[in-house]
């Protein structure tokens, strides 16, 4: 399984620098992006920020879940990963002219991980209780 599971973290970790280092912020015009989605994200600026963390962390915290030892550690070293990516794009984000550095894309890039873990935690707690 961790041969599926590390591939598609870095998946999505690369897709996130890439829409983050484009030339230009307005990423909601790309070609490939169905229109409802851009001018969600245009409309949604600081969200759209959080949006593919939360899934990152999401799927990072199911895939950590099935194995029960060490789960703490391994969430926290989740979430330092995909604070580290948003960290990098956002560092990236200095050397393109029409972007910038934002504390509060980190901050809720961050916030977006921690909620898909904490989501991730709740639905397996909720699955587990039924299944009782």
């Amino acid at each position: 399984m961790r041969h599926i599971f590390y591939p598609i973290l870095a998946l999505g970790a690369g897709i996130v620098l890439y829409l983050s280092w484009l030339p230009d912020p307005d990423i909601g015009f790309q070609p490939y992006f169905p229109e409802w989605l851009g001018k969600w994200t245009n409309a949604n600026v600081n969200l759209r920020t959080a949006v593919p963390f939360a899934l990152l962390g999401f799927t990072g915290d199911l895939f950590f879940q099935r194995s029960i030892t060490d789960l703490r550690r391994k969430r926290a070293r989740l979430l330092i990963a995909l604070s580290l990516v948003v960290l990098t794009a956002e560092i990236g984000q200095v050397f393109l002219p029409k972007r910038h550095f934002d504390t509060g894309d980190i901050l809720w890039g961050i916030s977006g991980a921690a909620t898909g873990i904490f989501a991730a935690m709740a639905l397996t707690r909720v699955l587990r209780s039924a299944s009782r």
